[in-house]
């Protein structure tokens, strides 16, 4: 049994600045109004017979989106940039350029670049863990698609068994 959720629909969305380092048109810091989409797969468990109760998995993504809404989104794994705490601000530097962001309008996250891609990466590891953490063993994949915007995303299935 599979359960859809529309971000668009219901409301995941997140307004984020990023930089893709490197790229020619898309390495300036430059921003998206993303929404998310989920999907799950997995077998009917519980008193309900639920694959996941739609209010536990609403409130997972939108903690998510939440966390990364309005803020300047960086690749803590990107080999090539450097970061260094400065006081109250975040420094960072990619080849030739070098910006000094102040620390509560940064979130750095674990991937290697904030493209779409990695950030469907990112959602989906981000509610297995949690999912798990709550106890679910049911659950077979989860699909996440980051959207940045309405007709261009990107999405990942995480298999979980």
């Amino acid at each position: 049994m599979m359960l859809e959720l529309n971000g668009l629909h219901a409301g995941f969305r997140f307004s984020s600045a990023h930089i893709v380092f490197g790229h020619p048109s898309c390495g300036v810091i430059h921003g998206h109004s993303y929404y998310v989409d989920v999907k799950l797969c997995g077998e009917r468990a519980g008193e309900f017979k639920f694959v996941c109760d739609f209010k536990i998995v609403k409130k997972i993504v939108k903690e998510i989106c939440d966390k990364l809404d309005h803020k300047l989104i960086l690749p803590k794994n990107h080999e090539n940039v450097y970061y260094e705490l400065r006081d109250k601000a975040l420094y960072f530097k990619y080849e030739n350029k070098e910006y000094s962001i102040p620390v509560e309008d940064v979130i750095l996250l674990p991937i290697p670049s904030t493209t779409a891609e990695d950030l469907a990466i990112y959602f989906a590891n981000e509610i297995a863990d949690r999912l798990k953490n709550l106890g679910f063993s049911n659950i077979e994949w989860i699909e996440v698609a980051i959207n940045e915007g309405i007709g261009q995303g990107a999405c990942y299935r995480k298999y979980l068994k």
